[in-house]
């Protein structure tokens, strides 16, 4: 019995920190466009396409992962809540730009205080 309750706290523990290993991984949460209603929310920023700069240059990243980290911490820099409508795109213009990955979205601020619970 008591090897029993060490494995079942032991595997609460591991899920535990690997969750909050995750969590850390991502600065800022990332939320599909139907989680949060329109109306609770307001556009800090439209990271890397919101200014004239982005005709003619956008950060690219050698891998997916990375853009959307990237992306993530300009995020975070601009204290947004989280960030919406997070697309990532592979970068076919070799004439202009070298070749990878980058990331576009909307970072946000929640209003309220309203958290939504994956």
């Amino acid at each position: 019995m008591k090897t029993l309750r060490r494995i079942l706290v032991s595997s609460v523990l591991a899920l535990t920190c690997h969750g909050a290993l995750a969590q850390a991984s991502n600065p800022v949460p990332i939320y599909d466009s139907t989680q949060i209603p329109f109306d609770r929310y307001t556009v800090v920023k439209r990271i890397w396409v919101q200014d004239w700069r982005s005709a003619f240059w956008i950060p690219g990243e050698r891998d997916e992962a990375a853009a959307q980290r990237a992306l993530l911490s300009e995020a975070a820099r601009v204290n947004a809540d989280g960030v919406i409508n997070l697309k990532c795109l592979d970068q076919t213009d070799n004439i202009f730009k070298r070749s990878g990955y980058y990331c576009y979205g909307n970072a946000i601020r929640l209003k309220n205080e309203v958290r939504v619970v994956k």
